[in-house]
């Protein structure tokens, strides 16, 4: 065959060179473009292989895409390829290899064995010598073998990039990029490492410190108006603006109070994508979200944060800025575990005078009436929170009799270095020896894609590290359940932390805090029958009980 006039009867206008780097073939030291894959590369590459075959390559036309996956043809540069096909002005499509068409193998096999032929258009690859108009030519059978090669280098590659991230978000680095949370900025000497935009955190305590005084997330929202302060995407300036720079959205308030990182922790791995191909990220459920404690400088003091995750338990679906009941949220059905409300009800008596009352409802029940399912299980709400404190009052003053806090006390200063102490030590030692082993391992492992290393030494030394990660992750598994069960045994720490708090109550008891009855309390179910079942938080309480 005589190669040198194989596009000689086309005109160049009829010739498409289809080129395309993605952000994987960019070489990550500098940000500098990998120049085998680069764009000048591929139509320098191109172009000689089309002035080899008859025709001139700097005249034919160009269709690029820079910086676009191949895993998916959602690309500009190509869909405006496929509009001059669909229009007839297109009879040839020339890419320096099958990989640069694209990594999907379904796809490209779709393009090669049924688009191309049916709108007349010759595919031609320069690196595998494919050719879809030559019925002969051996090397477009192997081009399903190389489309699937393809996909799969793009599934490795997706999988491995998961996996770096996973070891840093475990390690407690930052991966979030320049968008942190708001509070922090990035360490310029360390981009995973965060540190606090001062700025920022004063609006944070600010946020926390309203919400324990107003116990209203509406009310720290109107604060926040009131004293122009400004909301993150205008401080920020961001390019999606509110309206009103000084109008903060309900969720933004709503997470900052429940955000770990304003205590030190750093936490990652919320989205995620299921498929190497999404472009979406997908929510990932709380319980496997990674959490690394002590990873920056906290803002909020953990007793202030643990005050105000209590008080966001308690406050449930409360969005009014008047003061809640003092047992609302803790109220549940006993029949369907769900939380319950209470309602009210005003009239005027005869004698002139307004009357409130206040009852309980079943939440399920109320939004379920047509389904026949629970009951309303309504009782008077006043009468219940008299009978709540009467048991508290009960169970407070029985605990402060039966106990012997001074020998508790004593106790306790003989055994000033405890086990728990010694625990805590070195689980924090065996934790920062495995993090030191991941990123052995990552390293290792970039070793070996940049082919620093063979793939047999690869091998072994990274199955020597795993094996002591394991042999590590076993010492650490033994001591998280002594420290658990140590915490469990240790009863003199709890019972004086309740002491103090059971003294604060009934010193206060004519007055009551809401939130030192959210600190005893745990829930109130409440019976069909109008009985109830009080569960509290503190142990030694309830043993009592």
């Amino acid at each position: 065959m005589d190669y040198s006039s194989l596009l000689k009867d086309y005109s160049p206008e009829e010739i498409a060179e289809y080129i395309r780097l993605s952000l994987e073939d960019r070489n990550k030291k500098g940000g500098v473009v990998d120049e085998s894959e680069s764009i000048t590369n591929q139509r320098r590459i191109i172009n000689n292989f089309i002035d080899n075959r008859g025709n001139v390559g700097s005249k034919c036309r160009e269709f690029i895409d820079d910086g676009k996956s191949g895993t998916n043809f959602d690309r500009p540069g190509w869909k405006e390829l496929l509009d001059e096909i669909e229009a007839g002005k297109i009879k040839v499509v020339i890419t320096k290899n099958l990989s640069r068409l694209g990594r999907s193998n379904f796809e490209c096999s779709y393009y090669m064995d049924y688009y191309f032929p049916s709108m007349g258009v010759r595919f031609m690859t320069v690196q595998e010598e494919i050719d879809t108009n030559d019925m002969y030519n051996s090397s477009n059978e192997y081009a399903p073998l190389n489309n699937f090669m393809n996909e799969k280098y793009s599934r490795d590659l997706s999988k491995n990039v998961r996996n770096s991230k996973l070891v840093k978000q475990k390690a407690g680095e930052y991966i979030g990029g320049s968008n942190t949370p708001y509070g922090y900025k990035r360490d310029p000497e360390d981009k995973h490492h965060l540190i606090i935009n001062e700025v920022e955190a004063r609006v944070i305590r600010l946020i926390f410190e309203w919400y324990l005084e107003t116990k209203s997330q509406k009310a720290v929202k109107r604060k926040l108006f009131e004293g122009k302060i400004l909301n993150p995407s205008h401080h920020r300036n961001y390019k999606r603006k509110t309206k009103n720079p000084y109008q903060w959205d309900d969720k933004t308030i709503h997470d900052i109070l429940l955000n770990e990182v304003y205590i030190g922790c750093m936490v990652q791995h919320k989205y995620t994508k299921k498929s190497f191909r999404a472009k979406k990220l997908s929510k990932v459920p709380r319980k496997e979200w990674i959490s690394v404690p002590n990873k920056h400088e906290a803002i909020i003091e953990k007793e202030m944060f643990d005050r105000v995750q209590a008080l966001m338990k308690a406050n449930y679906k409360c969005n009014s800025e008047r003061e809640p009941e003092l047992l609302r949220g803790l109220l549940v059905c006993y029949d369907c575990k769900h939380h319950m409300t209470v309602a009210k009800t005003e009239r005027v008596g005869k004698d002139g005078k307004l009357y409130i009352n206040k009852y309980t409802q079943c939440t399920y029940y109320r939004r379920n009436k047509n389904l026949d399912v629970c009951s309303l299980h309504s009782t008077n709400y006043i009468q219940l929170e008299k009978d709540v404190l009467e048991k508290l009052d009960v169970i407070c003053k029985k605990f402060i009799k039966l106990v012997d806090f001074e020998k508790l006390t004593k106790q306790k200063k003989k055994n000033i270095t405890t086990l728990g102490t010694t625990l805590e030590n070195k689980i924090i030692k065996t934790k920062s020896e495995i993090e030191v082993l991941d990123r052995k391992i990552e390293k290792t492992y970039m070793d070996r894609l940049d082919d620093v290393l063979s793939v047999d030494t690869y091998t072994k030394i990274s199955s020597k590290l795993e094996e002591q990660k394991k042999e590590l992750q076993v010492v650490l598994n033994e001591l998280q359940d002594s420290y658990t069960q140590y915490q469990q045994d240790n009863t003199i720490e709890k019972y004086l932390e309740t002491e103090k708090i059971v003294k604060q109550y009934l010193k206060t008891r004519k007055k009551l805090d809401r939130e030192l009855i959210i600190k005893i309390v745990d829930r109130i179910e409440i019976h069909d029958d109008k009985t109830i079942d009080l569960h509290l938080k503190l142990k030694p309480l309830e043993q009592i009980s």
